[in-house]
């Protein structure tokens, strides 16, 4: 495993402009927006966010949209269908069980429609100001690839791995920073190990590992 420390340096020296302090956005955008984003690009997620949000902001006005409404305002995000019928599902059970506010807890957030363990963690760390680390495919192919994690972990046993090795004051910087490194160096296939910033602390660079 490499320096813990040493591996937060390098990030923070690559990516000086990345706020190590967890966000306060609206809890209920992060987790439409979360929705609208899985199997998409950001671009498209971010237009049907703003799409919906202009016309419903809130649970009680989305479930006031016929479902073709709100299908057509979130189509730019892909599969709108289905995420319709979860935005729709979420907000019933915000309303009916949380008074139309998002829950706090991530077990109670992972039992909305829609909504798995990244979700929760992208909402408790970037609108209730958690310190924790969601793990997207980024995040989770470089931290295998990092060694901090074991090669063959799933999602929730590198974020379990992560929870117990990065500080508490550093998991957010980690979180936006691995997941900017993942896009931008450490992609899946034709990583770019020479000119990663990493590459002297990272088991896939110096020791030519094979990880996906």
């Amino acid at each position: 495993m490499p320096d813990v420390d040493a591996v937060l340096e390098a990030l923070a020296d690559a990516y000086p402009d990345a706020d190590p302090e967890p966000s306060n956005e609206d809890p209920f955008r992060t987790l439409i927006g979360c929705i609208l984003s899985q199997r998409t690009r950001e671009g498209n997620a971010e237009r049907a966010v703003r799409s919906l949000f202009d016309a419903a902001s809130t649970p009680g006005e989305v479930l006031g949209l016929d479902q073709d409404r709100l299908e057509a305002l979130i189509r730019p995000s892909g599969f709108y269908r289905q995420k319709a019928r979860h935005i729709i599902g979420a907000c019933r059970a915000l309303m009916e069980n949380y008074g139309g506010a998002v829950p706090r807890g991530r077990e109670a957030l992972m039992r909305l429609p829609g909504v798995g363990p990244k979700t929760a963690d992208i909402v408790l760390a970037y609108s209730y100001g958690a310190q924790t680390v969601p793990v997207d495919v980024h995040v989770w192919r470089v931290s295998r690839r990092l060694g901090l994690a074991p090669i063959d972990a799933d999602h929730e046993a590198v974020k379990e791995a992560l929870e117990k090795t990065i500080p508490s004051d550093y998991k957010v910087l980690y979180d936006r920073t691995t997941l900017r490194l993942g896009k931008e160096y450490c992609r899946k296939s034709a990583p770019r190990c020479g000119e990663c910033p990493l590459r002297g602390l990272c088991d896939h660079a110096s020791r030519g590992l094979s990880v996906p």
